[in-house]
């Protein structure tokens, strides 16, 4: 598990329901279309390639994408985890991230559907006091949160770097890039705590030094 330290910590979270709006109900059409969008997002649909190709592709794109990534193969699906860790000065947050790609056979190729869900929990420094009468530190753990991604960049960076490997595209994305071209969303998933390899693995940290050396 890889650790990271960060100098800065973001504030402004909405406490409660004190100040946060309120949200109605969506409507059937609205229902529809949101059922619709999320389809369009998670799926694709590879001609001339068999299922045992594009879950081959996709297991390369999670171990690509971070070391910490393990992935467990069914007949028509895969399934890949990691599990990560940042240090926030005195504060820290450690989760899951969580993927199931499924595989379909349709005429002259397969379908994929690809879905994320993230689990995260914060881990605070509480002061307390010991037996002597001073005070100490405690780790307290919040509630462990789990949420489904229903916003398209990591999505998009999935299926871009699985068209790469499929021979679909000549580009691989990289995590700088994608940063650029994939707004709508995170790509914590594959860009924060992360290797972000390319086909010939080598990973972020060996790209930049690269550079830096041949700018010297």
């Amino acid at each position: 598990m890889k650790k990271l330290l960060l100098t800065l910590v973001v504030a402004g979270m909405c406490f409660g329901m004190v100040g946060c709006a309120s949200q109605k109900p969506l409507t059937p059409e609205e229902i529809a279309a949101e059922r619709e969008r999320q389809i369009q997002m998670t799926t694709r649909i590879y001609e001339g390639k068999t299922p045992e190709e594009v879950l081959l592709a996709a297991d390369r794109v999670f171990r690509l994408a971070d070391d910490d990534y393990n992935v467990s193969h069914q007949g028509t699906s895969l399934q890949a985890q990691r599990n990560w860790l940042i240090y926030i000065v005195i504060a820290a947050s450690k989760g899951t991230d969580t993927w199931v790609v499924q595989t379909f056979p349709v005429e002259n190729g397969t379908k994929v559907i690809a879905m994320h869900n993230g689990q995260e929990q914060g881990i605070n420094a509480a002061p307390t006091a010991n037996f002597n009468g001073g005070m100490g530190v405690t780790a307290t753990t919040g509630p462990m949160m789990t949420n489904i991604t229903t916003s398209p960049a990591i999505y998009q960076l999935f299926f871009a770097r699985l068209d790469n490997l499929l021979g679909k595209s000549p580009n691989w994305i990289t995590c700088k890039e994608a940063n650029k071209l994939f707004t709508d969303g995170n790509l914590d998933p594959f860009c924060t705590v992360a290797n972000d390899r390319t086909p010939d693995g080598k990973s972020a940290v060996q790209r930049n030094r690269e550079l830096e050396q041949a700018n010297q």
